[in-house]
């Protein structure tokens, strides 16, 4: 019990019987036991925090602390980029929207960079890639011997572990409208409770979400609530596809070309014809597709150079050798192949900077590729 000063105490009371076996007296002792409870809770929180800090580093050790790709020379994307810039620091929610494949997950990481929480853990969950039964604990933890098949020390959850740092919920449209509503309730009180406990536990986290489809469509149907909806889109940021910003193509080409030359020892290059069939195609898998496309053709082609005939054969089906659609017959054999040697020369001498270069990569003597240079420059 609490006495008149709040203190926490213990009472034992033992009678004391006289011959007639009445109650002659009861001696009554009290024990303070309030720092004993307050080393309890210590106890008790150190080891939430031992058991965070174990699971964070099971995390960041799978995790690589690179963030790949933040390269392109569009104004979409330099837009796109200055405005993570100006809100990093802003400790408000942010929600990315964009096709699959478009980047969401790594501008979410160059977010946490940029921010004052770069210090603390970046925790990044799918939540399509996780049954809706098991998500709730994957995201609140659960307590020991809380259901059947639980860790019997329990578990911390990934809210717990984003303690400081950013939470990313990729594809939050996958959520069930119950465990939005727990969600919500996180974000406005910063609390948590695992499954089957009973104390809430506070919580200090960044939350970012990221989604393929048009939340706002979403809520108007009635399968993701709109109290969430605007707790979540304080900033909205709008990814374009790859089809809408060409721009961007020969910059990840080319960074996903030297970051697979370093993982597997290579120094393989890309013609400028490939680069040219690449640029032709519509990308409908983004980003994540320029990678597997270039990975694949890197590892496949058997020269140092990578040539169209080195690609899948979807990324060839527009590509017309000599692009006759584009010229109706309407001129030569001779002046088709002048102009398509035109556009090889100067695509090499815009990658190569120099007749040295042009002349290694075309693998003519430097002279020729001079001559040729001046020619299709005058002429264009």
């Amino acid at each position: 019990q609490k006495n008149r000063t709040n203190r926490d105490v213990i009472v034992s009371a033992t009678p004391v019987f006289d011959s007639d076996q009445q109650i002659k007296i009861v001696v009554s002792f009290s024990r303070d036991i309030t720092e004993m409870l307050q080393l309890q809770e210590q106890y008790r929180e150190l080891e939430r925090e031992m058991q965070k800090y174990t699971e964070e580093i099971k995390i960041l050790r799978q995790e690589t602390q690179n963030i790949p790709g933040v390269v392109g020379d569009s104004q979409q994307w330099g837009d796109i980029l200055q405005l993570i810039i100006r809100v990093a620091d802003f400790d408000v929610n942010l929600l990315f929207q964009g096709a699959s494949g478009v980047g969401k997950t790594m501008l979410a990481k160059f977010v946490h960079q940029q921010s004052d929480r770069n210090r603390g853990p970046f925790i990044d969950l799918n939540c399509a890639a996780i049954p809706d039964n098991l998500l709730e604990s994957e995201l609140f933890g659960y307590e020991k011997g809380s259901f059947s098949g639980a860790n019997a020390n329990g578990k911390v959850g990934l809210i717990e572990l984003a303690k400081d740092g950013t939470l990313l919920l990729d594809e939050i449209s996958e959520m069930s409208l119950n465990l939005q509503a727990k969600l919500l309730k996180t974000i406005q009180d910063k609390t948590i409770m695992r499954v089957g406990g009973i104390t809430e536990i506070p919580v200090d986290f960044r939350l970012i979400t990221a989604s393929n489809r048009d939340l706002e469509e979403q809520a108007e149907r009635g399968v993701f609530r709109k109290d969430l909806l605007y707790r979540l889109n304080v900033i909205t940021i709008k990814i374009p596809s790859l089809q809408e910003r060409k721009e961007d193509i020969i910059p990840l080409v080319d960074f996903f070309l030297q970051k697979f030359n370093d993982k597997y020892n290579l120094k393989k290059t890309i013609h400028p014809l490939a680069m040219e069939v690449l640029m032709e195609y519509e990308w409908p898998g983004n980003a994540r597709e320029v990678s597997n496309i270039i990975e694949r053709a890197l590892l496949t082609s058997e020269r140092q150079q990578i040539v169209p005939d080195d690609l899948p054969e979807k990324c060839r089906m527009k590509q017309s050798p000599l692009r006759l659609e584009n010229q109706a017959c309407e001129k030569s054999l001779d002046e088709m192949v002048s102009a398509f040697e035109a556009d090889i020369i100067l695509e090499a001498y815009k990658q190569a900077h120099s007749t040295v270069g042009v002349s290694k990569m075309l693998k003519i003597s430097q002279p020729t590729a001079h001559r040729k240079i001046q020619k299709y420059l005058r002429s264009k």
